[in-house]
């Protein structure tokens, strides 16, 4: 029983479903678990609960078939002994409990299903989840095979540590323990008995109330935590008026009982010998595993190759599409103050011309007096234009040269952020959202104001994408803030549609995304999530306000440091 559960718990598919940092494969222990108990048809059950007790897979096994529990039939054994005690014991020692029956829904099984348990704690320094790997053994047919040894003068006996009944020639004296009988127990029926059984390991053809009786103290299993827990006192007893018939066979007490031992010898070298049948066939399988695991691998080299030439291309088309997007910007956010330059410049041509002809006729007051203000107003509109020009052309001129560099320089946080909006007003307004900003002019930052734009274009061209196409009034908020530990905060807000329950885990793992069939690539939260670690050595994550859609909270230092 040892070796089984040592075996089932160095399994790697059960270190596999059990790994501390993946949920549990519950598929995978429940297939190994199966396998286990068609093996051995001395399994009852195959378990694993968790450290609250409960059972998160089971197979049971009978003799006909192996099944799988579902949810919904699965229990919590927090308040059995058993689980108690077994996770006191340190692994790798196995415990063992006692031999008892067994107990399903608070209610004992009918019929009787005499069980002993083995298990071994998991989850201590072993890279499994915490738990309890634990395997029933069932003593039904043990139990009915030494039934058979008793005969009308003498029969065979066995109690717990505690004196209660195990095998009884009076069947309803059994299991006085587990049904509640306190007054079936050896201890009470017998005190001279129970007191010399406690006393001595052997008792050889000994008198007791007139009944010639042999014991054998024994152990089922070795517990480092429940001192007798798995004893049991093997017992043959003759009946007083059989005594003087059978003095001259006083020896065959003794040869019963040895027959006896010889029998659970036998059994359990027939177990041990199945069980080493079965380890060799176990690391034959695991060795054709393993070489198809290695085919496996290599071919997964190969796709993971060709996936990381895939990542690479299409973060290439994500950076040109960003591109095209800030040239779409930049051409719209000239083309108002440029043509409104030019209108007025034409106009001004046109009242000169008037002019020119006014002087040929006849120049009037009235006329110079039109002139000089009409061509004052227009080069004050000019003016304006043309300063609105410039400080457009500075603005992406400041863009491009933030993008570019990969140097660590001190920059305005605001700034930055003014200069990305203006480069996305033509898809903002287009889209009918609003971006709303709450960054103080005055802070200052040192690190990647190219990597920090980038970032911010890609949140907010993610919400507009999927957040709020189908949103009325649609808004998103931008405000930073700075910690006592000097870490900038900065808080990315839609009131969109929120994110799908499938894929909220998943939001900065690559090629995710909710709108593959609209041409996107599910790589730029992932990137965000690359620009965010790994060159501001910060963090950021995802949450979902009450008042509905998607936030983004991103924490890094105010000064990023070339180390």
């Amino acid at each position: 029983m040892r070796n089984i559960v040592s075996l089932l718990y160095h399994d790697r598919d059960i270190h596999q479903g059990l790994k501390a940092e993946e949920p549990i494969n519950t598929a995978l222990l429940a297939q190994r678990f199966s396998g286990f108990a068609q093996s051995l048809d001395t399994i009852l059950q195959i378990r694993w609960l968790d450290a609250q007790g409960n059972e998160r897979v089971r197979v049971d096994s009978n003799a006909d078939s192996v099944r799988q529990l579902s949810p919904s039939e699965l229990q919590n054994k927090a308040g059995r002994y058993y689980f108690r005690d077994a996770m006191q014991v340190e692994p790798p020692a196995v415990y063992f409990s006692g031999l008892d029956l067994n107990v399903e829904n608070k209610a004992i099984v009918r019929p009787y299903q005499p069980t002993l348990r083995a298990g071994i704690r998991t989850g201590v320094s072993d890279g499994k989840q915490p738990g309890l790997l634990l395997i029933n053994y069932d003593f039904r047919r043990l139990l009915e095979s030494l039934h058979t040894l008793s005969v009308d003068q003498s029969a065979l006996f066995i109690a717990d540590a505690d004196g209660y009944w195990i095998l009884h020639s009076q069947t309803e004296l059994e299991w006085g323990h587990d049904l509640g009988h306190n007054d079936y127990t050896l201890r009470l029926q017998d005190p001279v008995l129970w007191q010399r059984l406690t006393e001595t390991p052997v008792i050889s053809a000994e008198m007791f109330s007139d009944r010639l009786v042999s014991a054998l103290k024994m152990n089922l299993g070795q517990s480092s935590n429940q001192d007798g827990a798995t004893r049991i006192y093997l017992m043959v007893q003759t009946r007083a008026e059989f005594m003087s018939a059978i003095n001259w066979q006083s020896i065959w007490p003794g040869l019963l009982l040895a027959a006896v031992i010889v029998l659970l010898g036998g059994r359990l070298l027939h177990h041990d010998l199945l069980q080493q049948h079965q380890r060799y066939l176990l690391n034959r399988q695991l060795q054709q595993e393993k070489e198809a695991l290695e085919v496996t691998n290599a071919k997964l080299d190969i796709s993971l190759q060709e996936q990381r030439i895939l990542q690479d291309e299409l973060v290439e088309t994500r950076k040109l599409s960003a591109l095209g997007m800030m040239v779409a910007g930049v051409a719209h956010e000239l083309n108002t103050p440029v043509g409104g330059a030019l209108m007025l410049a034409s106009t001004l041509e046109n009242h000169l011309a008037e002019l020119t002809k006014a002087v040929d006729a006849g120049l009037s007051r009235q006329a110079l007096t039109d002139f000089i203000r009409h061509s004052q107003e227009g080069l004050k509109l000019l003016d304006e234009n043309l300063k609105r020009a410039k400080m457009r052309v500075e603005s992406f001129k400041r863009l491009a040269i933030d993008r570019a560099s990969d140097e660590i320089v001190e920059f305005y946080l605001h700034q930055v952020c003014d200069d990305l909006l203006r480069s996305l007003h033509a898809m903002l307004n287009h889209s009918g959202v609003n971006v709303v900003t709450y960054i103080a002019e005055d802070l200052r930052l040192s690190g990647y104001p190219g990597i920090i734009s980038q970032i911010l274009q890609n949140l907010i061209v993610n919400a507009v994408i999927h957040g709020l196409a189908d949103v009325t009034g649609g808004q998103i908020k931008v405000c930073a803030e700075v910690d006592e530990q000097n870490q900038v905060i900065l808080h990315v807000t839609d009131n969109g549609c929120g994110v799908r329950a499938d894929i909220a885990g998943r939001l900065f793992d690559p090629f995710v995304t909710s709108a593959r069939g609209q041409g996107s690539t599910g790589l730029g939260l992932h990137l965000v999530h690359q620009w965010v670690t790994h060159l501001l050595h910060g963090s950021i994550r995802a949450e979902e306000p009450t008042e509905g859609g998607l936030s983004f909270v991103i924490v890094f230092p105010r000064e990023i440091s070339t180390d």
